[in-house]
């Protein structure tokens, strides 16, 4: 199999803020997420940065951060669109009826989403998200396994990575 492809939330990019992990402190930590990044592998949606945007921190580092790597936030294609109707008929409650459009559902079609062209070695992209699988509560983990989707944490990413520091 190909190399893992991330889809992080919002979540995990709060969770590894700079605020709380210095890039001068934690130099490898950065430097990895900078190389997977170049190469693609660290992917998120557009709906993500947004999120970010109306976070309450609005002016933290890591929305300086997404701002500066705005290319790995990607926009909404046809084909996630389909697959957030049936996710959302089948979890309605995924999402707040507040009326703004949330990342959740996308994120989730996003690793659903099949890619135009299959390489010889076809990546496993899987979810990033800090919110936890409990119980039948309607967060991405739960919509996601239900899905055949592959969900885990910031550090079991970096853990699967192989890094260390």
């Amino acid at each position: 199999m190909g190399e893992h492809i991330y889809i992080i939330d919002t979540s995990s990019l709060i969770g590894i803020k700079p605020e709380n992990f210095p890039p001068d402190i934690y130099v490898g930590m950065w430097s990895d997420i900078e190389n997977i990044v170049k190469n693609g592998r660290l992917i998120s949606h557009r709906y993500v940065l947004e999120e970010l945007r109306k976070y309450e921190g609005k002016e933290d580092e890591i929305l300086k951060w997404a701002e500066k790597h705005k290319n790995i936030f990607k926009d909404v294609t046809p084909q996630q669109t389909k697959l957030v109707q049936q996710i959302l008929k089948k979890f309605p409650s995924l999402v707040d009826v507040n009326g703004s459009v949330e990342a959740d559902p996308f994120i989730i079609a996003f690793a659903l989403e099949k890619e135009p062209q299959q390489t010889f070695l076809p990546s496993q992209k899987i979810v990033v998200t800090e919110e936890k699988l409990k119980g039948n509560k309607i967060k991405i983990p739960f919509v996601a396994k239900d899905f055949g989707v592959t969900c885990i944490n910031i550090f079991d990413m970096f853990r699967k990575e192989g890094w260390r520091w």
